[in-house]
């Protein structure tokens, strides 16, 4: 009897819990891009968000039973534990959403927890473990308040309460069978704002009955990210000719420098020197990604990051590294954030062997200072009797960070980021210009690389690159939109692209500087001018040579790391892993009343498939 009164307190208990959940999780709702304005949308948005939030709730419920059978506080403490874990994870959950529009998984929580996406300063730490004691409490005081009220547990509405939510999930799931079948996107894409959230589909009986659209079922399987292992990379065997005198080449990327952060005012030293060499500048770069992964796989590789998984799967290396190291390159690998998050040392750099694999230093801050005098020491004992070439990638300014003894150029700012505060009414000229010291002062480490080289003699022998992974948006189109890996709009996948040095001027590039440029330009361009590749650049890549003749391409691909995207002049379709699609404007606002270019999807769908066997 004791037991059946604890059973039913704790149905009390899920039944609280679902309603928190649910609204919880109304937050995701204000993130839509526009709310539904057909019935079945409506509907489909009520049911989904009843039914999947009953249902963490349930499971959650459902791992708290065991704990009945133990004595007083050591059940109620379990009990809130659990619970307090389950609407904590939701509500970190909807945060990250907030600001990236992709939920938790574990790949990403692992990303997370390596600083790949976001840092966050303890400031944050402390606000969650608040939030997360506050509460416990909470449920504490829930679970002790129903176990001494006997008489609203007389009240009879478990079973009403299951009948709605049985109703609420059958109706989610038979309306998103037949969106599916008919790739009916008014349903299809609300289904991405809930997080561990996997509707029914039954694709199959649908056709045999006949109630389908073959033709977007088709289009949608198409534009699908293909996950082969089979490579057939290069398509054929490099072919080249010999490189009487090697140049020495440097490149030098800083993870989340913006466009519009590379100018006299925020980078005086690489300003001063690009403008000295008269470096060509390519105004309108977009990165292969808008995030770190994407971003280096495409700028090393010359081809999208949509290969990634498979060129992880066989281990295979970039084959600009593989160039460098058969024309006998001193290779100076230095980086301050780990090279194993995501899995470089796998791919871009595994054919080097023992690759120094990151920095030890702690903030963002040492590491990068650390790098620079680790590099400065490198080179200085380097073998001099060979060309050099060597990649330093700065981490300071992903996480906003400087010596505290640092001055302050750009004010007021924020003295940290506090990602759990950002939202539409944020004033981001203080997390800009937090944002624009940290580069400021990323500038004066390069300044020092600059210096070496010129010591040495060996800069007017260097080539040098200076770019990015990606971008950095600060809620540029007031969607709310903070960091990268959020969507595809400038601020996240437009960076600098500057070069300078042996063969390589302004004067040089026939490129108008501000045509369209991609980071899978890169490898092409280096390949054939500089490391004596005679092969047809579709061999080996999908960009374009930058010392050739101009091209104006339509379109440029972008991806990360559960999508691709093919941007245009006035458009993103940004396409996720299952196929599903969304056309929006360069603010990333749907387009209702414009057509898809399918023969953009067409060509997009060659570059992705090309290399696969």
């Amino acid at each position: 009897m004791i037991f059946r009164q604890k059973l039913h307190s704790h149905g009390w208990y899920i039944l609280f819990n679902s309603l928190i959940l649910i609204a919880v999780s109304l937050r995701y709702l204000s993130f839509l891009p526009e709310w539904p304005v057909d019935f079945l949308g409506n509907v489909y948005l009520v049911v989904s968000v009843i039914g999947q939030m009953t249902l963490l709730a349930a499971i959650f419920g459902a791992l708290s039973i065991l704990f009945l059978f133990l004595p007083g506080w050591s059940k109620t403490m379990m009990q809130a534990t659990v619970a307090t874990l389950g609407i904590s994870a939701l509500f970190i959950d909807t945060s990250v959403f907030s600001l990236y529009r992709f939920h938790i998984n574990f790949v990403v929580l692992n990303l997370v927890l390596s600083g790949q996406i976001v840092t966050f300063p303890w400031v944050v730490w402390a606000t969650v473990i608040g939030g997360v004691s506050v509460l416990f409490a909470a449920e504490l005081w829930l679970i002790r308040w129903l176990d001494t009220r006997p008489a609203l547990l007389s009240f009879k509405l478990g079973r009403k309460f299951a009948l709605i939510v049985f109703c609420c999930l059958l109706s989610t799931n038979l309306i998103h069978i037949w969106a599916s079948a008919n790739v009916y996107r008014p349903v299809t894409t609300l289904t991405r704002y809930l997080p561990l959230f996997y509707p029914a589909t039954a694709n199959s009986l649908m056709r045999k009955m006949g109630w389908v659209d073959r033709e977007a079922i088709d289009r949608k399987k198409a534009m699908r990210m293909q996950t082969k292992t089979s490579l057939n990379y290069p398509l054929n065997p490099l072919e080249t000719s010999d490189v009487k005198k090697p140049v020495n080449i440097m490149l030098l990327a800083i993870d989340t420098w913006r466009a519009d952060a590379f100018s006299q005012e925020v980078t005086p030293n690489m300003w001063q020197i690009a403008h000295q060499h008269h470096a060509a500048r390519f105004n309108n770069h977009l990165s292969t990604g808008n995030a770190t992964r994407a971003g280096i796989f495409g700028l090393f590789n010359g081809i999208p990051s949509t290969y990634w998984q498979s060129f992880l799967a066989n281990t295979q290396p970039s084959l600009l590294i593989q160039r460098l190291q058969a024309l006998n390159y001193n290779m100076g690998i230095f980086t301050s954030a780990r090279l194993n998050h995501p899995e470089f040392d796998k791919t871009v750099f595994a054919s080097i062997p023992n690759v120094r694999i990151g920095t030890i230093g702690g903030r963002n801050y040492r590491r990068d200072q650390k790098m620079t005098k680790d590099w400065i020491n490198w080179y200085k004992n380097r073998d001099k009797t060979r060309p050099t070439f060597s990649f330093l990638f700065y981490d300071a300014v992903h996480g906003f960070d400087f010596p505290p003894t640092y001055p302050h150029k750009f004010t007021p700012m924020w003295s940290k980021v506090n990602h759990l505060e950002l939202n539409n009414d944020t004033d981001p000229d203080l997390y800009f210009n937090l944002y624009k010291n940290s580069v400021n002062f990323v500038d004066s480490l390069v300044k020092k690389v600059f210096a070496e080289l010129q010591a040495s003699g060996e800069l007017d022998n260097t080539l040098v690159i200076l770019t990015s992974d990606h971008g950095e948006e600060m809620n540029d189109n007031k969607l709310n939109f903070w960091g990268h890996n959020g969507n595809f709009t400038d601020a996240q996948v437009k960076v600098p692209f500057v070069v300078f040095g042996p063969g390589f001027d302004q004067s040089k590039t026939s490129w108008d500087p501000n045509t369209v440029t991609s980071h899978a330009d890169m490898v092409p361009t280096l390949m054939k001018h500089y490391l004596g590749v005679t092969n047809p650049v579709s061999d080996y890549s999908t960009g374009v040579d930058l010392l050739g003749e101009e091209i104006k391409r339509d379109w440029i691909i972008s991806a990360k790391y559960s999508g691709y995207a093919i941007i245009t002049k006035d458009t993103i379709l940004e396409v996720l892993g299952s196929g599903d699609y969304s056309l929006m404007d360069k603010t990333n606002r749907p387009l209702k009343d414009q057509n898809i270019n399918y023969q953009h999807v067409q060509q997009a769908l060659e570059q992705i498939s090309r290399y696969y066997r």
